[in-house]
């Protein structure tokens, strides 16, 4: 059994926005859990993917108990145990890379993506091991208390407009490497968390 207490307690109004000085925005994907507009690419642990094999043979171990009896109890709580283990893991990775975004820049832009949707598509596996929305909320509560700017942003072409010129570049999904006539040659993400940050620094200056 595990024991939990929760305190309330007052710690007045948020702090004052940051003045920007830095600024990016953030592409988040499955090769990489997420790719800054300058180029820089945070890993994708799949923690979930990681241990796949030990929750499956602990599910089968569970299937095999009788209903009812003390080792299937005792097998449930092991399996409990394995998939609290990658929750864990993954709520601690989300906290970590949301400070540290919150301690480098002042203004932050991300997709606002239709999760839910994704969660049913073919990609439903990784996209619930990534677990994007979970980090989003967790980035907005990490900014709140920094005083950073958070802006969600319309990420309808994001990947295929270019963003040195503007031009639109269609490619499909298996295609990781955004090429523009104008000569622009980056990666696919990359591209992708430029144009989320333009468009960020559009609504900020229109606000």
């Amino acid at each position: 059994k595990r024991w939990w207490l929760c305190v309330a307690c007052e710690i007045g109004p948020a702090p004052e926005k940051r003045a920007v000085v830095a600024a990016t925005g953030i592409d988040l994907g499955l090769k990489a859990f997420a790719t800054l507009a300058d180029g820089e690419a945070i890993s994708n642990p799949r923690y979930l993917e990681r241990r796949r094999r030990l929750l499956t043979r602990r599910q089968r171990q569970l299937s095999r108990k009788q209903r009812g009896s003390n080792n299937r109890a005792k097998a449930r709580h092991r399996l409990a145990l394995a998939h609290e283990r990658v929750r864990e893991q993954r709520r601690d990775f989300h906290c970590q890379v949301a400070a540290d975004l919150c301690h480098r820049f002042d203004f932050i832009v991300h997709e606002a993506l239709s999760i839910k949707g994704l969660a049913r598509s073919r990609l439903a596996r990784p996209v619930n091991d990534a677990a994007w929305g979970m980090f989003l909320n967790r980035l907005a509560l990490k900014a709140e208390y920094a005083g950073v700017h958070v802006v969600a942003v319309d990420p309808h072409g994001t990947s295929q407009d270019c963003s040195v010129c503007g031009c639109v570049v269609r490619k499909s999904l298996a295609e990781r490497t955004h090429r523009c006539e104008c000569g622009a040659v980056l990666d696919r993400d990359h591209n992708a968390a430029r144009n989320i940050l333009r468009l960020g620094r559009s609504l900020q200056a229109s606000a």
